[in-house]
């Protein structure tokens, strides 16, 4: 199958570019090889350590100590931002080669099938509901910390996901509807750049990440296992999990674009449902209403009640809540939402 980006794409690898690694040169960025680096360095007669600290501190920059960065550069990348920053959030790689994980893709399709699930049966969702309320009169603290929301992710997954009994432990992947779904890492894809992500709700605020561009392609290998389903208790098909995705995307889109956001970043996200195929979000940046709570919650009618007593939205010096929950919104510097894809034939 066909993998499209259709807004930038940054899945984090853990790992973190620091000012000793690259040099942003106007629209481009330069990484370089500290080894050859510090080999230019000695040759002047200069202390490593006491230059690393100088530009580690922002005091300077590597080009004020190698003026010819071809002589250290590894590569070079497209800059898409305004404000220089000393880190750089890695996205994953192999072979310094990015790629979209397929344990990416299947967890995103985990969330929509979660979300439909849960939205279309009443009783599922009160449970919800009054699981979180119980969890609420419990805490000591008045308020659910994130792993509190966690594990209730976690025990809606076995209510919807595991209704096989193929083994009697809880939890047991076995008995997981989507082991029947097998989908591959992405092949490599060649199109990536540095992007500035501003914060919306954090004035001036922003980071620098590498990210896959809008239009990029690339081929994954999506399967089903129908022996495996035999066993499952359960259906999947290709065209159930296009209708709950597609479903979900809908949703999350009429959720953003109820909020404050400017008006070129609200046609970003309605323009992501005119791709073909599954629509999905994934990767860092995608925000809370990407999740399965958040849209359960955000559709609720009990919303704004149950996430002040969740504690969502409380700023912890004033104690008060934001109305426009969550404050901060992550967006490119021109203007567009993190995180979408599509996939189709």
């Amino acid at each position: 199958m066909k993998l499209e980006i259709l807004t930038p794409v940054h899945i984090g690898s853990g790992d973190k570019y620091l000012s000793m690694d690259f040099v942003i040169k106007g629209n481009r960025v330069v990484f370089i090889d500290p080894m050859k680096f510090f080999e230019e360095i000695e040759k002047k007669g200069l202390d490593p350590v006491d230059v690393a600290k100088e530009i580690g501190e922002g005091k300077k920059s590597i080009e004020d100590f190698v003026k010819d960065l071809s002589k250290i550069k590894t590569r070079e990348i497209a800059f898409n931002g305004r404000t220089p920053r000393r880190e750089i959030l890695a996205h994953i790689k192999s072979r310094e080669k990015p790629y979209i994980p397929g344990s990416s893709i299947k967890g995103a399709i985990r969330t929509a099938i979660l979300w439909k699930e849960v939205n279309e049966n009443r009783k599922l969702l009160e449970w919800t509901i009054n699981h979180i309320k119980e969890k609420l009169r419990r805490s000591k603290k008045g308020y659910l910390e994130k792993r509190d929301l966690t594990r209730l992710d976690d025990e809606l997954e076995e209510k919807v996901f595991r209704k096989a009994r193929l083994t009697e432990k809880r939890g047991n992947p076995k008995n997981d509807l989507l082991r029947a779904l097998r989908i591959y890492d992405s092949e490599f894809i060649d199109g990536f750049s540095v992007y500035q992500i501003n914060f919306l709700g954090m004035r001036n605020f922003s980071v620098l990440a590498e990210c896959l561009d809008a239009g990029q392609r690339a081929k994954v290998e999506v399967d089903i296992d129908e022996f495996a389903l035999q066993y499952l208790s359960q259906k999947l098909d290709y065209d159930y999990i296009l209708s709950v995705t597609r479903e979900f995307a809908e949703k999350i889109v009429e959720v953003e674009v109820n909020r404050n956001y400017p008006p070129e970043v609200k046609r970003e996200f309605k323009n992501v449902l005119r791709a073909n195929g599954i629509i999905l979000r994934l990767g860092w940046g995608t925000g809370w209403y990407s999740s399965t709570i958040g849209t359960l919650l955000k559709t609720h009618p009990e919303f704004e009640s149950i996430r002040k007593k969740i504690g969502l939205g409380r700023n912890p010096r004033t104690g008060r809540f934001s109305r426009d929950f969550p404050l901060i919104r992550r967006i490119t510097s021109d203007s567009r939402p993190l995180g979408w894809i599509s996939i189709h034939e």
